[in-house]
């Protein structure tokens, strides 16, 4: 917790000192003995928390659950039968004599079953950010022993977590009142949107909603929040999250990390050089000819939108500058990343036109090996200078967002092509004030990837 924490803390240290507790957390984790359903408390939510850490901020690039995530996971999936039980049953069946031991019994049960519930939930959510976000195969495929059903043949399925305003609640005596007027919460994969007057106290909550949506993708989440709800900072980060999800889901992540990393991904270097030049053909037809690009678009530039404010240093509308409103979500900057990746590679076609018509073919990379070769992943920190002036980068970020900021995807194909060519501003903006503001070996790969398309501008010769 003390890990995850320093990474929002703003002393010079705190980064490093987070990386520092992550590495010797592991360390010990290594030495327990193999972590089940069944574990303490403690021990599952060390392994949930360190997993998700790690997966953007270790030292070298860990896209790839762990061996222990995936047997608690495994593990926990197996226990549903018994997880799937009310965690308040216990509670439900005290007597209106009930004694203060009685109480503290059924409380006590409530809270390991519910947290065990919440830890399978959480796994969930974050398997499935892993397979959209990285295009990592699903944890849960490969589980060799067979998974438990119902009396129907069905998998079960487990309630959706209890309210936080319940689980929150403290002392016992407040947690008595609450639960006694608590119902059962429905099945993750039956949660229903609300009706638009819906009151918030009657609403699902932020971490309910993500359980829904990991379960069924397909509900609409600005109906699952009720309008006085979704200018909330919890809305606000479940409309990134939407926008980051449905931006990945249309844009082919590992041939985008490949050619703008010239062959390398997530810290290693393609073996097979049919696979790089696939990758290269496959993104040129994406761009060019395929509405996802659209809509991965549309969905990147909102969530860049969603997030950044420009400001002035005085009347005269000078000196711009940018800066972005935080979610506090550790895979934040990872998405920011994305997003700009998105961006770079639709409006490079357009970029790449005017080039040609103006200089020539010639469209060599500018980049020099020791400044792009993402192998030195093992580092701290690789931040490489600013390549813009900050108000010229800012006042081209902003022109870019205000230029592509229509209603809908199909709009897009009414702007001008050279608009979406102009967004070299945004790449240096969200390589200096996202990415390189954290450390690790994911981080730093991306740090050096925006640096060398802006360096370039884009003129990549096997793109």
């Amino acid at each position: 917790m003390l890990a995850i924490g320093s990474q929002y803390d703003t002393r010079p240290d705190a980064k490093l000192y987070s990386l520092t507790l992550l590495e010797i957390a592991t360390k010990l984790l290594r030495r327990r003995d193999n972590i089940t359903s069944r574990s303490r408390l403690a021990d599952l939510q060390t392994v949930f928390l360190l997993e998700i850490l790690s997966k953007y901020c270790a030292r070298r690039v860990e896209v790839e659950m762990s061996a222990r995530f995936r047997s608690l996971f495994a593990s926990l999936d197996q226990a549903r039968r018994t997880l799937a039980t009310d965690p308040l049953a216990v509670f439900r069946t005290l007597s209106k004599e009930r004694t203060t031991d009685d109480v503290q019994r059924a409380h006590k049960f409530w809270l390991e079953h519910e947290t065990r519930r919440r830890i399978l939930q959480a796994c969930t959510v974050l398997d499935l950010q892993q397979v959209v976000l990285f295009e990592q195969p699903a944890t849960i495929v490969h589980h060799e022993r067979p998974r438990r059903t119902g009396p129907n043949g069905l998998r079960l399925n487990v309630s959706l977590p209890c309210s936080e305003d319940l689980w929150e609640t403290s002392p016992i005596e407040e947690w008595v009142e609450m639960a006694s007027g608590s119902e059962t919460p429905p099945s993750s994969s039956k949660a229903r949107p609300c009706h638009p007057d819906q009151a918030s106290s009657s609403s699902l909550d932020y971490f309910q909603i993500q359980v829904s949506l990991a379960a069924n993708q397909g509900l609409p989440l600005d109906q699952l929040l009720p309008r006085n709800d979704q200018a909330g900072e919890s809305a606000c980060r479940l409309f990134f999250n939407r926008h980051a999800r449905e931006m990945a889901k249309n844009a082919p992540i590992r041939q985008l990390l490949v050619v703008s990393g010239e062959s390398w991904i997530i810290g290693k270097k393609l073996e097979n050089e049919a696979e790089f030049q696939d990758a290269k053909r496959n993104l040129r037809v994406w761009v060019d000819s395929n509405r996802e690009s659209r809509v991965a678009l549309w969905h990147a530039t909102q969530l860049i939108r969603s997030r950044a404010e420009f400001s002035t240093s005085d009347l005269t509308n000078t000196d711009l500058s940018v800066s972005f409103q935080d979610t506090h979500m550790l895979h934040e900057p990872w998405a920011f990343y994305l997003a700009a990746l998105v961006c770079w590679a639709y409006g490079f076609s357009a970029w790449t036109t005017a080039e040609n018509n103006g200089q020539g073919s010639g469209a060599a990379s500018a980049t020099s090996e020791p400044t792009s070769n993402p192998s030195r992943s093992s580092s701290l920190s690789s931040a490489h200078p600013a390549l813009l002036d900050s108000h010229e980068a800012a006042y081209s970020m902003r022109e870019y967002l205000q230029n592509t900021n229509v209603k809908t995807v199909d709009d897009l194909l009414r702007l001008d092509p050279q608009v979406f060519g102009r967004m070299h501003g945004l790449l240096e903006i969200v390589r200096l004030n996202k990415v390189s503001l954290f450390l690790g070996g994911l981080m730093n790969e991306a740090e050096r990837v925006l640096y060398r398309l802006v360096e370039g501008r884009s003129r990549l010769s096997h793109f």
